[in-house]
């Protein structure tokens, strides 16, 4: 008599793969309250102080001097933007942090062990909620803010040199500091420390820089995460900002270095 050999059943396990973690951090993502309201904080507040500093700045033009008045450009409409910046630099703090503080990135770490894989589709799914984001603040404060602009003969001609940049600008510059937000939470896994990093890294330490003696001073404020970003919407030569396209270089810069450190730490550190 033949005895049969009991043979094991495998069955092929699909690799987890780009598209697959993309899937995850999205539905991750919006699943959250947080998400959708920190989005609509970002997009009601920008909009709201841009309207309202436009028509305070507007009521009061009669008081500007010659040369404030050669300094009103696009950006004037946008006024809300470094507000805008701050509310979604704390959501890109959120995406990361709030898995710390839950310790669901263990479960994370679980389904997806390929921490690069997972970091990189975490900073996808943010930046194209930053950039939709980014868009609506963008458009929303140029268009509900040019009436008043107008009312006074001022215009912004988007087929002007320079204006329709500002606006694709000023939306890439709140994807960015979503982003930049994003570096500082994986690099201190702690909300209320990343959160206090990120508003001293905006407005405090350009304060403390502007007391250093001679030039050094206005020279590394140019380097400031919210001056490159500032530099990104201005349509004129100003002294004390970079260029559009070295105002972005410098912003991606402090992306790259902040993504980069914490993914070296994230490889090395336990969940």
């Amino acid at each position: 008599m033949t005895t049969l050999e009991a043979r094991p059943i495998t069955k092929a396990v699909k690799r987890v793969g780009m598209r697959e973690a993309l899937d995850s951090e999205w539905a991750k993502i919006i699943t959250v309250r947080s998400t959708y309201w920190t989005g609509l904080a970002t997009v009601l507040v920008g909009v709201g102080l841009s309207v309202l500093l436009s028509l305070a700045i507007t009521s009061n033009l009669s008081g500007m001097s010659a040369d404030q008045r050669a300094k009103v450009d696009i950006s004037f409409t946008m006024l809300g933007l470094d507000f805008a910046m701050m509310i979604i630099g704390v959501l890109g703090v959120l995406v990361i942090s709030s898995e710390y503080s839950t310790g669901m990135i263990r479960t994370s770490l679980s389904a997806l062990p390929r921490r690069g894989m997972l970091m990189s589709a975490k900073a996808i799914v943010l930046a194209v909620i930053g950039l939709i984001c980014g868009l609506l603040v963008a458009w929303g404060s140029y268009l509900c803010s040019l009436p008043f602009w107008t009312s006074k003969q001022i215009s912004f001609d988007l087929s002007s040199s320079g204006n329709l940049r500002a606006v694709f600008g000023a939306a890439l510059a709140i994807m960015l500091v979503a982003l930049l937000g994003f570096g500082i939470g994986s690099l201190l896994r702690h909300t209320a420390g990343s959160i206090s990093a990120l508003l001293g890294l905006f407005f405090v330490a350009p304060i403390m820089t502007s007391f250093l003696p001679g030039t050094w001073g206005k020279d590394i404020n140019k380097f400031m995460p919210s001056n490159a970003a500032h530099a990104m919407i201005l349509t004129y030569h100003d002294p004390g900002y970079f260029t559009p396209l070295n105002g972005l270089l410098v912003l991606v810069a402090w992306i790259v270095i902040l993504l980069t450190a914490a993914f070296l730490l994230f490889k090395k550190r336990d969940a």
